[in-house]
């Protein structure tokens, strides 16, 4: 089983390389592309990892999941949004998934936040149903990614701590 750890600093490599596996594999997972965030510098990585906390699933020393939680500054003060949640296809339905949450969970409560947000495509039916068995409910907030197309909103969830 894998590994659960906090991603610092000097950790920002291990985060990139399963950040743009995530988007080569999964692209229409995610309000970002591959093709964009491949352009990044190494700093932009080093700050995007300061900027939240990062947490990957490690097996062998190699990341098979990672997931990301912050708070947004457009936010009230007591949520934290869980971000970026990925896990690799031959470790699906092993339970990785939930021990990241569970790792985002604790941060946010040792964070301040009493509730965890997340957005998610209408079609990605297979991580709405994750977030749902972890006690995420649809919000009935959206979120167009697409501008005018209410078809393609994401879903925003929440659930308390």
């Amino acid at each position: 089983m894998a590994d659960i750890i906090r991603a610092h600093e000097d950790d920002w490599p291990l985060v990139r390389e399963i950040r743009l596996r995530s988007l080569s594999t999964d692209p229409s997972a995610f309000g970002q592309s591959w093709e964009k965030e491949s352009t990044y510098e190494d700093s932009v990585w080093q700050q995007r990892v300061s900027d939240a906390a990062w947490f990957l699933a490690v097996e062998k020393g190699q990341p098979v999941a990672v997931v990301a939680v912050r708070h947004e500054d457009d936010s009230p003060a007591n949520e934290r949004e869980l971000q970026a949640m990925w896990v690799t296809p031959t470790s699906r339905h092993s339970g990785i998934a939930a021990k990241l949450a569970e790792a985002v969970f604790d941060w946010s409560r040792e964070d301040g936040a009493d509730t965890i947000t997340l957005y998610v495509g209408p079609k990605n039916t297979g991580a709405r149903a994750l977030y749902e068995s972890l006690g995420f409910v649809d919000t009935g907030d959206r979120w167009e990614v697409v501008e005018d197309d209410p078809d393609g909103a994401w879903l925003k969830m929440a659930r308390g701590l």
